[in-house]
Protein backbone atom coordinates (compact mmCIF):
# COMPACT_ATOMS: atom_id res chain seq x y z
CA UNK A 1 0.00 0.00 0.00
CA UNK A 2 1.20 3.51 -0.99
CA UNK A 3 1.96 6.01 1.71
CA UNK A 4 -0.38 9.34 0.90
CA UNK A 5 1.35 12.19 0.11
CA UNK A 6 -1.37 14.89 0.21
CA UNK A 7 -3.54 15.45 3.26
CA UNK A 8 -6.75 17.83 3.05
CA UNK A 9 -6.12 21.29 5.36
CA UNK A 10 -7.58 21.11 9.00
CA UNK A 11 -10.23 23.82 9.75
CA UNK A 12 -8.44 25.95 11.67
CA UNK A 13 -5.70 26.10 9.11
CA UNK A 14 -8.43 26.89 6.55
CA UNK A 15 -9.59 30.01 8.40
CA UNK A 16 -6.14 31.08 9.14
CA UNK A 17 -5.92 31.21 5.67
CA UNK A 18 -9.28 32.63 4.82
CA UNK A 19 -9.09 35.64 7.34
CA UNK A 20 -5.60 36.37 5.85
CA UNK A 21 -7.23 36.54 2.12
CA UNK A 22 -10.31 38.69 3.21
CA UNK A 23 -7.62 41.02 4.80
CA UNK A 24 -5.72 42.01 1.47
CA UNK A 25 -8.95 41.27 -0.45
CA UNK A 26 -10.50 44.48 1.33
CA UNK A 27 -6.83 46.61 1.03
CA UNK A 28 -6.51 45.39 -2.96
CA UNK A 29 -10.01 46.05 -4.26
CA UNK A 30 -11.71 48.50 -1.67
CA UNK A 31 -10.93 51.82 0.25
CA UNK A 32 -11.85 50.63 3.90
CA UNK A 33 -8.95 50.45 4.92
CA UNK A 34 -6.14 53.49 5.89
CA UNK A 35 -3.34 53.55 3.35
CA UNK A 36 -0.70 52.52 6.52
CA UNK A 37 -1.28 50.14 9.14
CA UNK A 38 1.22 50.28 11.97
CA UNK A 39 3.72 52.40 10.06
CA UNK A 40 3.70 50.02 6.98
CA UNK A 41 1.85 50.50 3.71
CA UNK A 42 -1.26 48.57 4.02
CA UNK A 43 -0.53 47.10 0.13
CA UNK A 44 2.61 45.76 1.13
CA UNK A 45 1.12 43.86 4.13
CA UNK A 46 -1.75 42.74 2.17
CA UNK A 47 0.37 40.85 -0.13
CA UNK A 48 2.47 39.42 2.50
CA UNK A 49 -0.76 38.14 3.71
CA UNK A 50 -1.52 36.63 0.46
CA UNK A 51 1.79 35.07 -0.14
CA UNK A 52 1.51 33.70 3.63
CA UNK A 53 -2.45 32.69 3.08
CA UNK A 54 -0.95 30.45 -0.31
CA UNK A 55 1.99 28.83 1.89
CA UNK A 56 -0.12 27.78 4.41
CA UNK A 57 -2.33 26.06 2.60
CA UNK A 58 0.59 24.31 0.92
CA UNK A 59 1.74 23.29 4.16
CA UNK A 60 -1.65 21.94 4.66
CA UNK A 61 -1.86 19.38 1.89
CA UNK A 62 1.44 18.32 2.52
CA UNK A 63 2.06 18.22 6.14
CA UNK A 64 0.19 15.95 8.08
CA UNK A 65 -1.95 17.46 10.78
CA UNK A 66 -1.29 21.23 9.87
Amino acid sequence: MRRRSHWAPRAGTIAVAAVLTVFAALVFFTNLLPGTIAGFAAGILALYAAVAAFVILLLGVFLKGV
